[in-house]
């Protein structure tokens, strides 16, 4: 600005004072964008927001103290020079929109102050919590086509497959924030009881982020009938129904009947001896209960072949092959490529008896280092199998165990 025209903008600002603050917080119709702005102060300042030359004017848009005072900047600063740029031009849009681009008198106009509207600092739109949205409320991201519905503060997600069968209204979508939508935890906390959205008799309890089916039997007598039932996508449900818990997951019968603990190991569980419970840390671990009739059939389950563990007392590594347990040496453990593999920790009693049986179970296929043939298990037995027994709808190589040579050796050919 001229001198005599910073005079004229400082008693007008001052003759003004009654009318600048219902002003300042007014409409933003004279708004300008940052990029204008930074033109004014280029013009005024030399793009400085942070000049005091000691002339009166301040900052980079040069607005004196009268002003600056007058329009509401000493809520950011005592100076405009010791306000941010964006403390400045939110200040100077309120000047803009009390006393238009004359303000500035020579950079006003020349940067083309009074005819850009834009708003610099666009306040983007509000969004909703996802955690005051009700369960079964459709969330999605505003820059994302994927739809999840909220069960118990989780955003499950919901496929394209899903929409018809269960019923989903993509009408009644609730648009929330990008980082609320992505941080949405997949799954609904454990202990929550849900069923298929589109229907069907079955119920299943969250664990996990696993579904664990709930039978007939369970269903009183665990008390799950006492929780609220939860409607889950499809295509959800049924993958969560083919997940294993968590290796190191402590359960017990929900019922409270049966006082046996287990551990679960890829979807097994292994019954953890009194002795153990507390030597072995157990008792320090989070017990959650599980359906009566799911943990009996988890319990009878054989161990995953291949699966590689110890037991916390012994150094002894061991393979899994059709429920035995099969010690394996060091060179065993690095030539067969289980150092390759998790170690998993199991009770060292389960361990013993896995350990102790003669041979693997029937139909367990094995193969021994330097024996291209394949042996499958019969009666403690074992007999040469041929390739034409492997192939699409047959046999998969990928379900033979390799094992020490001694194991191979020891069982009888049939």
């Amino acid at each position: 600005m001229s001198s005599a025209a910073r005079k004229k903008s400082v008693l007008l600002a001052t003759a003004l004072l009654a009318l600048a603050a219902p002003l300042a917080a007014g409409t933003t119709a004279s708004a300008a964008s940052v990029s204008t702005w930074d033109k004014v102060a280029q013009c005024e300042a030399s793009g400085n927001w942070s000049i005091n030359t000691g002339n009166g004017y301040y900052g980079g848009l040069q607005i004196s103290m009268s002003t600056w005072r007058a329009f509401g900047g000493t809520d950011y600063a005592s100076r405009p020079d010791l306000a941010t740029k964006q403390q400045q031009i939110l200040t100077g849009e309120k000047i803009l929109a009390g006393q238009g681009q004359g303000a500035w008198p020579s950079c006003g106009p020349a940067a083309g102050l009074g005819a850009d509207h834009a708003d610099p600092y666009p306040s983007g739109p509000t969004y909703p919590s996802p955690s005051s949205l009700a369960d079964g409320t459709l969330v999605k991201s505003p820059n994302g086509p994927s739809v999840k519905v909220m069960i118990k503060g989780a955003g499950v997600p919901v496929a394209g497959s899903d929409v018809t069968p269960d019923h989903y209204d993509l009408g009644r979508i609730v648009l929330i924030a990008d980082s609320a939508f992505n941080g949405l935890p997949s799954a609904p906390p454990a202990g929550t009881v849900v069923h298929d959205q589109a229907g069907g008799a079955d119920r299943y309890v969250i664990i996990d982020g696993a579904a664990l089916l709930i039978g007939g039997s369970d269903w009183v007598s665990d008390g799950y009938n006492t929780r609220q039932d939860m409607g889950v996508p499809t295509a959800w449900l049924k993958a969560a129904a083919q997940r294993n818990l968590s290796n190191g997951r402590v359960v017990m019968d929900q019922s409270g009947t049966d006082p046996a603990r287990y551990v679960m190991v890829n979807g097994t569980a292994l019954h953890i001896s009194a002795a153990e419970w507390t030597a072995n840390g157990y008792d320090q671990r989070s017990l959650m209960g599980v359906p009566t009739s799911w943990l009996a059939g988890s319990a009878a389950k054989q161990l995953v072949n291949g699966t590689v563990v110890k037991d916390a007392a012994n150094a002894t590594v061991y393979v899994m092959a059709g429920g035995k347990a099969v010690p394996l040496t060091y060179a065993d453990f690095t030539g067969l490529g289980y150092d390759k593999r998790p170690l998993e920790v199991v009770p060292g009693e389960w361990l013993n008896a896995a350990a102790a049986k003669a041979a693997p179970a029937d139909g367990t296929m094995l193969v021994a280092p330097g024996d291209a043939t394949v042996w499958q298990v019969n009666a403690g037995k074992k007999r040469p199998m041929t390739a034409e027994e492997f192939g699409p709808g047959k046999l998969s190589f990928d379900d033979v165990v390799s094992v020490p040579t001694a194991l191979v050796t020891a069982l009888p050919t049939v």
